[in-house]
């Protein structure tokens, strides 16, 4: 049986031998064959005044031959945590271009660090099996949940399909991985019914805290629209057109870390919508405007005037909803979950919904040859059967924190 040919990037056994330098001085010589990456068989030799040094001069030398590989390419022996930082490299190339959102990338190292590199950061490429990848992401799931699971799928595959394209790896181990399935029993976000939503607008616009945080008006805005928070603060006056009792939903808002607040435009071409505005939402925002604003300053500005934090308004909801029976499970999400599922039964298709939402997909096919963000009226007729055409009324003053 012939012997195995080294694999390309690695070395064979290591020998050691007594030699004398040219001042006669005794010294020790490490001595191994490196297989180069362009096949070829190199002799490779460090020397050192003892055994070890010998043995460590070499495997130094060894491991940054390794490395360096050929321009943009990796071993099976490299590590795992080595092409993880050259993969979050091109995700923050992505950002700059555009294609992918600062927030992205914040998210993804994050999971990376709490996660994926603990678990798989010091193995070599060659021993990213997919039965470890699976174990791993069963352990994540069980211990924290699907949503973090799915997010180390993805890192996962994201850095193993680097080393795909750079050659060392035929296939990427993290496709063969079992789905990651709901635990049944398990229920989705939940919408609000039509009492829950009133009795919630009633809720925050008794409590103090959130009517000085402006979670009312806030609140009545994202269930009258369905956008995100970060698209909800990001809003100016600008974007408004109360005449046609419209807004342009262009732009989202979030920190970023070392950044600071940012905003930004939205994380795709679909989130830049036009949305009609319910009679009581329109009623709302006028309200709001007759008090005085700028065109250039936000719908739902903080204290000063600026844009606000969409971490501190969570954390604000967090608190309110705690006080409100029977519904302390609401999260801005089941805003956005109680308008899809109301046009839903208002008879809207998946198109429309989808492009209320601002989702870039609701499949292949239609997403490929269908027209997207035409201003829907039937939203706001649905949107004012459910909210009503009741007038808002005056609040008391506010301190938007």
């Amino acid at each position: 049986m012939p012997r195995q040919p080294l694999a390309i990037g690695t070395w064979g056994l290591i020998r050691t031998h007594e030699v004398t330098d040219s001042s006669g001085r005794k010294a020790y010589r490490a001595i191994t064959n490196f297989r180069d990456f362009n096949g070829k068989l190199l002799r490779i030799e460090r020397r050192g005044k003892t055994k070890g040094a010998a043995r460590a001069n070499l495997q130094q030398a060894l491991s940054e031959r390794a490395k360096m590989g050929k321009a943009g390419s990796w071993t099976p022996s490299h590590r795992f945590s080595e092409v993880a930082d050259e993969w979050v490299k091109e995700i923050e190339e992505l950002v700059l271009d555009g294609a992918r959102s600062p927030g992205t990338v914040q998210i993804y190292r994050s999971v990376l660090e709490k996660h994926v590199r603990p678990a798989l950061g010091e193995l070599r490429l060659v021993e990213v099996t997919t039965a470890r990848v699976d174990t791993f992401i069963r352990t994540v799931k069980t211990d924290v949940g699907v949503p973090t699971a799915k997010l180390c799928r993805s890192v996962t595959s994201g850095v193993m399909g680097l080393a795909v394209r750079s050659g060392p790896l035929d296939v990427n181990p993290v496709r063969e991985i079992r789905r990651i399935e709901r635990p049944r029993g398990k229920k989705l976000a939940r919408s609000l019914t039509i009492e829950e939503v009133e009795l919630w607008l009633k809720a925050v616009s008794e409590n103090e805290l959130a009517v000085r945080k402006d979670l009312p008006d806030l609140s009545l805005f994202m269930l009258g629209t369905g956008v995100r928070i970060g698209e909800a603060l990001a809003l100016t006056w600008a974007e408004t057109d109360l005449s046609a009792g419209a807004v342009d939903i262009e732009w989202t808002i979030s920190r970023i870390t070392g950044q600071g607040l940012v905003r930004r435009p939205t994380k795709s071409e679909a989130g830049e919508r036009s949305l009609g505005l319910p009679q009581r939402v329109h009623d709302m925002l006028r309200r709001r405007f007759d008090a005085g604003v700028r065109l250039d300053w936000p719908v739902f500005p903080d204290s000063i005037g600026g844009y606000r934090d969409p971490t501190n308004i969570l954390r604000d909801l967090r608190k309110v909803r705690a006080e409100v029976a029977s519904l302390e499970w609401v999260k801005s999400h089941n805003f956005r979950k109680t308008l899809a599922t109301m046009l839903d039964d208002a008879g809207q298709s998946a198109r429309q919904i989808a492009d209320q939402l601002g989702h870039s997909r609701v499949s292949m096919t239609q997403d490929g040859y269908l027209g997207r963000k035409i201003k829907n009226p039937l939203v706001v007729e649905a949107m004012n059967r459910v909210l009503g055409n009741e007038p808002d009324g005056e609040k008391g003053g506010k301190d938007v924190g």
